[in-house]
């Protein structure tokens, strides 16, 4: 099928999308919605009956979700381990980025991806992220536009690789999914908050809902921030709008329609540079300019700009001083800017009693430009994807499928530069506006690279050299099926298969236009299960999933490269079809009357990994243990905690300062590099994590709460010469409800701790970041 023609189909299925069918049966009617306030939730044989409010609800046996299979689930019988934050969690905790989800699951460590990570890392790997169940970024370092938050309701956090439903990407870690705030159909409501803090935190929303008619229903949230942050000459200034309207014609038909647009002008974090284990263990940081235009000449600045090489430079090495932990590598007029727009239109429709159809389009607009002058350029201009996926579900107490067409073209525009990037050479306890390689004559002449089209002073490298710039179109074409048989009364069986024939076209957009190249390859994924329920709340299951995976470009577009380091201009297949291996076990037990839920899981993963526009490939292992408890014996008190410990090896791939060591500081030259092909620990990630939250609500509406995160030693650096020790942090709040109104104070880092949080292995030995002190935070909210 050409490009033209999928194009063409999807943008039919999506405008098909937007109008409903009039089927009138006697069937009961589809409805994936939460039940209004006071309703008691029911899930085949799990009951929530003790008054807890919808909301408030923490315990997932009491929620029947779809992330893993697409279907309707009770997550004890899920062969997969699955968290699920509620509503009330993501407010206790005041979930702001992908680095929070650590504080409520197991194997969720997020490295820092330069202070903007949109996506999280799940057992050590990138994570998917999915909005109700389909992939909605193409991002492929985790580094971008950070998740907005206004339009979520819940979040389901999935370890391991997409199953047969999502198909295969390169990320195969896990995914997380996120639910979007549904519109009420029982009665006009909303609410207005507002937020400040510490070091001028501002943040505001509005949300409001209800029904238009019987059939027609909306729901409407806003929500801005204008906030300097813990970190000198930063800001984030955002404006999210989501708007949803759920259409029900009659009992058997529903349109679910969402939008978001998403704006967020902020700045970056590289952290501190120069990283030493002097500096780790006492905060000490290692001064001194570059000297490249003779030990004898004076400075050109403060900074001996002027002089700056791409590679080379010789550093005259000064004292260390105590560093000021708000101190970061940023000249103050840097930052980066981007507008994310997104549409997704579901339709269900039931066919009989046991047979339903669903339908999701969805459409998603990116652009991004991030200019850092020690020195990192990215434009994204644009990136955009539309995705049609047809679902046939098959549901009765035997017998359980799902198989459909998955359909999807994406198109990216990337221009990308980090080649003359001297991270360790500028010393950020002098004047750091001279942080900028546009003073550099090195880089003035010829260190640049290309002019960027269209932006002026923006210079770019060739993706053929960096393997991030790209122009590149995708389309796939996935058939799939799910299924689970219930054998018996103990055991079931559940298999699924997916074929993703892809084709891609790249060109080189800053090279003449011959670059060009295009090639198809067939990606399978296949899982199988097996499941044995000891009792009816409780399971133990095997788990097995092998998948082929594509590459794609390292930049935040998520565009095609793969070009071949062995054959100029031609793609690599290899970089398509790169493969995955997990072996999970696991156990559940819904315990207590169904106030308490456990959950284990221990699992085996490999994957390979080369390296885009490059002849390196990377071999990675993960070897680890998951336990998750969730309690909730009543409306006044919840809990939840986590363990996770996780063994993960790879090939050395490359990493900052390993051909220029004159760039190390003293502290950090001994041992600092692994060469390419040698096994080591996968760096900026704990063995151990833990975490645990706690929350108790007063019937005169008083409520308190306490969340502590605790991580093992993790290498800052791939050689393991830079070891950020044990570490803990500990939040705590407390509220106040009266009448329609809420009263709020968070205290984060209750104890002050001195923490690091590591880059992602590449930057190892030059870049770590500072985490923020105690913080102060004050929220009102007024519902009606």
């Amino acid at each position: 099928m050409n490009t033209n023609l999928l194009r063409t189909l999807l943008s039919g299925l999506a405008l098909a999308s937007l109008t409903g069918p009039s089927f009138a049966q006697t069937t009961p009617p589809v409805d994936n919605s939460p039940p209004t306030d006071g309703e008691v939730l029911e899930l085949e044989r799990f009951k929530v009956t003790s008054g807890v409010d919808v909301e408030a609800i923490v315990l997932p046996i009491a929620r029947p979700f779809n992330s893993v299979f697409g279907t309707d689930d009770n997550i004890v019988d899920v062969p997969r381990n699955v968290t699920i934050i509620s509503r009330q969690q993501l407010s206790d905790i005041s979930i702001e980025s992908v680095l929070d989800f650590s504080k409520l699951t197991s194997s969720a460590f997020t490295t820092t991806n330069f202070g903007a990570p949109s996506n999280a890392s799940i057992r050590g790997q990138s994570a998917d992220v999915f909005l109700n169940g389909v992939r909605s970024r193409i991002t492929s370092n985790g580094n971008g536009l950070p998740v907005d938050f206004n339009s979520v309701e819940s979040v389901n956090i999935v370890k391991g690789p997409a199953t047969a439903v999502q198909g295969a990407s390169m990320y195969v870690g896990g995914f997380i999914d996120l639910v979007s705030k549904r519109p009420y159909f029982d009665k006009t409501k909303g609410s207005v908050s507002a937020t400040i803090g510490s070091y001028n935190t501002k943040r505001w929303t509005v949300d409001v809902g209800g029904p238009i008619s019987k059939e027609l229903a909306y729901r409407a949230s806003y929500s801005g921030e204008d906030s300097d942050g813990y970190y000198v000459n930063g800001f984030k200034k955002t404006h999210s709008f989501y708007g949803a309207l759920s259409y029900r014609p009659n009992p058997n038909y529903e349109l679910f329609v969402n939008s978001q647009f998403f704006v967020a002008n902020y700045t970056e974090n590289w952290g501190i540079n120069r990283v030493t284990q002097n500096l780790i263990d006492h905060g000490l940081y290692t001064t001194g300019i570059n000297i490249n235009n003779g030990s004898a000449g004076s400075p050109s600045d403060a900074q001996n700009s002027y002089h700056v090489q791409a590679g080379g430079n010789t550093i005259a090495w000064g004292p260390e001083v105590k560093i000021n932990r708000h101190t970061r590598l940023l000249r103050p007029s840097n930052d980066s800017y981007g507008e994310e727009f997104n549409i997704q239109a579901i339709q269900t429709l039931k066919l009989s009693a046991e047979m339903k159809l669903k339908n999701t389009s969805f459409y998603s607009h990116t652009e991004r430009d991030t200019i850092s002058t020690y020195y990192y350029s990215e434009i994204i201009d644009p990136s955009y994807f539309m995705e049609n996926r047809t679902e046939f579900i098959y549901d009765s107490p035997k017998f359980t499928v799902n198989t459909g067409l998955d359909l999807r073209y994406q198109r990216t525009k990337a221009y990308d530069d980090y080649f003359f990037e001297p991270a360790n050479v500028w010393d950020i306890t002098k004047d750091v506006n001279f942080i900028n390689v546009y003073n550099s004559a090195a880089f003035v002449n010829g260190g640049r690279g290309f002019a960027v089209p269209g932006w002026p002073g923006r210079f770019a490298q060739p993706g053929l050299f960096n393997g991030d710039t790209n122009d590149s179109k995708g389309t796939t074409i996935g058939p799939f099926a799910q299924s689970t048989w219930n054998i018996n009364d103990k055991w079931s069986l559940v298999t699924g298969v997916r074929v993703d024939y892809f084709k891609a076209k790249v060109r080189e957009p800053l090279l003449p236009p011959f670059v060009r190249d295009e090639m198809s390859v067939s990606l399978p994924n296949y899982n199988v299960s097996l499941i044995y329920k000891p009792t009816t709340t409780s399971s133990v299951y095997a788990t097995y999933n092998n998948s082929k995976n594509t590459s794609g470009a390292v930049g935040n577009g998520g565009g095609i490269t793969g070009w071949d380091g062995n054959n100029f201009g031609q793609l690599d297949k290899e970089l398509f079809q790169q493969p995955s291996e997990l072996y999970e076990i696991g156990t559940k037990y819904a315990l207590a009357g169904n106030t308490v839920f456990l959950n284990f899981a221990a699992y085996d993963q490999k994957r390979t990994a080369k390296s885009t526009s490059s002849t390196v490939v990377q071999e990675y292992h993960y070897k680890g243990f998951e336990a998750e408890l969730n309690y909730q014996p009543n409306k006044h008190i919840y809990a939840t905690m986590s363990y996770s410990y996780i063994d993960a090896e790879a090939s050395v791939g490359f990493q900052y300062a390993m051909f220029d060591p004159g760039e190390l500081p003293p502290g950090n030259s001994t041992n600092a590099a692994i060469m390419f092909g040698n096994t080591a620990k996968v760096s900026g990630l704990p063995s151990h994590l833990f975490n645990a939250l706690a929350s108790y609500s007063f019937d005169n509406g008083f409520s308190v709460s306490a969340n502590a995160v605790l991580t093992g030693e993790m290498n800052n650096n791939t050689a393991g010469s830079l070891v950020i020790p044990f570490q803990y942090t500990i939040d705590a709040s407390a509220s106040y409800a009266w009448k329609d109104w809420n009263f709020r104070m968070q205290i984060l880092n209750v104890t002050d701790e001195e923490n690091w949080s590591p880059p992602n292995a590449v930057y190892g030995n030059g870049s770590i970041l500072a985490l923020p002190g105690t913080q102060v935070q004050f929220s009102v909210k007024y519902s009606f």
